[in-house]
């Protein structure tokens, strides 16, 4: 078998079926974005030798030319969908300036003075440089996870591939027609296990994102985009173990009054549209650092950190006014949305259970005396 055929056969077929397995999970996770455009790098790797193959049957070096420049956009692509994973800016520049600095001197080597071993040279090192832009990034990670660890020890496998087999062939001694064959052949089988071994790194690295969203879900609630009780519960526990004497957290917790009413005249939808407006204003409202939940149905808490806490009390005040005002304007006619609060600051050491019975008196007393109100707990 032709060596042109075996990467036609071989390295087309192992990068487009990567591609295609990329776009099946990229299908049920939408909000990875990054794998379409991993998927989009395999499926320009395969492209790029499906090219090989005609330009070695044809004999017609102007595919041979494009096919690099595929090979070379299929890297690039993969890493900028690795740069997108840690939302971080891709390398352009770099990516771009790597790029002519290959495929100038490739078109030299290819059309006016051909010369095969100057031409994998120049490709190769291209593509190493390439994958160390790639390598570079993920080892910036502040805090790499162990598939992360397993990735970065592959691209670097990879940056040491390209690098190596121009060495390889100088050191076989080949020439000619020998020496071309050779190299297509140790091509064809290091790139389809680069290919294989940087995939396998990849669909590791998007099994464990595609955990943590899976997991993210479990604890969020979708219609609020806050967290549940079950996402709730374990941070407020924990930022009452983190308090200082004389430096307490505090609980807010909110009620949406006569919702069944919105309910009644709006619909379902109604009351979906205005829990969604309470908890845009939390967002806006409270601090970064502060912990939001929708606990069930209209009810809502917020731990709000210690730093905080002194002005708990206003800030429910601020939270207050905002959604009455948003409400009037997101709903009209006979109803009137509007939130009661209850507040309390955590005791030396309360605990969690203690301190949402606390607040949830103090919301008690604002309903009964009137709701649209803040009342502060003993």
């Amino acid at each position: 078998m032709n060596y042109y055929n075996v990467i036609g056969l071989l390295n087309t077929s192992m990068a487009a079926i990567f591609c295609i397995a990329l776009l099946a999970i990229w299908r049920n996770n939408r909000g990875l974005k990054y794998i379409g455009v991993i998927s989009l790098s395999y499926g320009i790797r395969s492209l790029c030798f499906g090219i090989f193959y005609f330009a070695f049957s044809l004999e017609n070096p102007i595919l041979r030319y494009w096919a690099n420049i595929f090979l070379l956009f299929a890297i690039m692509l993969l890493s900028i969908g690795l740069s997108n994973r840690r939302l971080r800016q891709p390398r352009y520049g770099a990516l771009l300036a790597i790029a002519a600095i290959t495929l100038g001197p490739l078109y030299y080597y290819q059309f006016i003075e051909p010369n095969l071993l100057a031409r994998v040279i120049i490709l190769n090192s291209g593509l190493a440089l390439l994958s160390l832009v790639m390598l570079w990034d993920v080892a910036k990670a502040p805090r790499r996870s162990p598939v992360e660890q397993v990735l970065l020890g592959l691209l670097l496998v990879s940056s040491a591939g390209y690098l190596l087999r121009p060495f390889f062939l100088i050191a076989s001694g080949a020439s000619g027609e020998r020496f071309e064959s050779s190299y297509w052949l140790v091509v064809s089988i290091s790139d389809a296990l680069i290919c294989a071994m940087t995939a396998v790194g990849v669909l590791a690295v998007i099994a464990s994102d595609v955990m943590d969203e899976i997991k993210t879900d479990a604890l969020i609630d979708t219609l609020s985009g806050l967290f549940n009780r079950r996402g709730f519960e374990p941070r407020a526990l924990s930022a009452l173990a983190k308090r200082t004497a004389g430096n307490p957290p505090a609980m807010i917790l909110a009620d949406l009054d006569h919702f069944k009413s919105i309910n009644d005249l709006f619909g379902h939808s109604g009351g979906d549209l205005i829990i969604r407006r309470f908890s845009e204003v939390l967002k806006q409202k409270a601090p970064g650092d502060a912990i939001m939940a929708r606990l069930g149905g209209e009810e809502f808490a917020v731990m709000v950190p210690s730093h905080a806490s002194a002005s708990a009390y206003q800030l429910a005040e601020e939270i207050r006014t905002a959604f009455k005002q948003i409400a009037s304007d997101t709903v009209s006619g006979e109803a009137q949305p509007t939130a009661s609060f209850g507040v309390a600051v955590a005791r030396d050491d309360e605990g969690l259970p203690s301190l949402i019975e606390r607040a949830d008196h103090a919301l008690y007393r604002a309903k009964g005396n009137g709701r649209d109100r803040v009342h502060l707990a003993e």
